[in-house]
């Protein structure tokens, strides 16, 4: 991104919040290749950078229009239009925005902003974002936990920790929160910590419980013992706030760390590499009855978990499917058929596996949905 766009954002919330003005926009064209809706590595960071400076919890709304250049039919044109905005709107959830506060729309070659002539037609096969913020909702900056004092009783939002959308998988950029969550229980020896588990926007009690293992599962791999931690699931029994705004909803959305106990002794502790040994449930996967093809919702949340697979860096993904709907056959489909949907979604072929697995004792039975469990660890 231009430094010029950043700086004049940075300009905006600064002098919104000093008068406490009403929303602010700003708005980015996000540029494609020809004849292609996927996003490249530069405009993802693009995106990123914008979403530093305006995270998803300050937005009120945003807006998502697609086109395209001339060189093609009209029909074809629109639904190229369309399939760019579902692009960004796939990545854009992944990052965080709750789809429910984004309006799209699209019109192919209908609406150029440049010349068509061949020096800069290209500029046409953007898709434009306008981001409308609430500068009151810029949070205070959060401490790193190595710099809080764990006291018992404490209840410690663990920051930056965010998941794909309706499941406990973290994206990977959250890594080094995890990774400071362990320093503190190195430093800390005799700490002991019960991990809780929140979401928002209605009851999903698996939902939390699984991000809370995670956490868990995490510490248990780098070396801390069982014996001082334990996990919990609290749905959205306990929110922060009353979900009026989208940074109320992202702030329920949490693991937190609750204080057992520390007698506060402290050592002095040398960063070492962590090991990324993580196992989770693939939950939403839903296929049509006695089918190997997913249906709408199952094709968008494995849409959710291919995008940040393909952004990941050093980690590899094996998903394990369990016949636990003994149908040997439709389950051996169904493996299949996610191989060849994670290559279609542009998902390195080096940076995964699926496999089929025989059924479990304690796994529950499904007249047709099969258990699917996710091991991510490093290549």
């Amino acid at each position: 991104m231009k430094i010029k766009i950043l700086s004049v954002l940075i300009f905006v919330l600064t002098q919104s919040l000093v008068a406490q003005e009403i929303d602010s926009m700003v708005t980015l064209e996000v540029n494609f290749q020809l004849d292609s809706h996927f996003l490249s590595k530069s405009e993802k960071r693009r995106i990123d950078s914008l979403l530093e400076v305006a995270p998803p919890e300050i937005l009120n709304r945003l807006e998502i229009y697609g086109h395209t250049d001339s060189l093609a039919g009209l029909e074809y044109n629109k639904q190229l239009s369309k399939r760019r905005v579902q692009s960004i709107l796939t990545y854009l959830v992944y990052r965080g925005i709750d789809p429910l506060s984004v309006k799209t729309d699209h019109y192919g070659e209908e609406n150029p902003k440049y010349d068509n002539g061949p020096d800069e037609r290209h500029k046409n096969r953007r898709v434009e974002l306008s981001l409308i913020i609430d500068p009151s909702l810029v949070p205070p900056p959060e401490q790193k936990l190595t710099d809080l004092e764990f006291k018992e009783g404490d209840k410690i939002r663990i920051p930056k920790l965010n998941f794909v959308g309706n499941q406990p998988i973290p994206v990977w950029q959250s890594y080094p929160s995890l990774s400071e969550l362990l320093m503190v229980m190195q430093q800390y020896p005799q700490l002991k910590i019960e991990l809780q588990g929140h979401v928002c926007c209605g009851d999903d009690y698996e939902l939390s419980v699984e991000r809370a293992k995670v956490v868990y599962y995490f510490l248990k791999a780098n070396g801390i013992s069982p014996n001082r931690m334990a996990y919990k699931g609290f749905s959205n029994s306990k929110p922060l706030f009353r979900e009026r705004t989208e940074r109320d909803k992202a702030m329920n959305r949490r693991v937190e760390v609750y204080v057992v106990s520390n007698p506060g002794e402290k050592l002095e502790v040398k960063p070492e590499k962590d090991i990324i040994d993580i196992q989770t449930p693939v939950l939403n996967i839903k296929f049509f009855p006695s089918k190997g093809r997913l249906m709408p919702s199952g094709d968008f949340m494995l849409e959710l978990i291919a995008e940040m697979m393909r952004e990941s860096e050093g980690l590899y993904y094996d998903f394990k499917v369990f016949d636990n709907i003994n149908n040997s056959g439709l389950t051996s489909q169904r493996v299949s058929m996610l191989k060849r949907k994670l290559q279609q979604l542009k998902v390195e072929r080096t940076k995964f596996t699926v496999r089929k697995m025989e059924n479990r004792n304690n796994l529950p039975s499904s007249d047709n949905d099969n258990f699917i469990l996710l091991k991510i660890s490093q290549r």
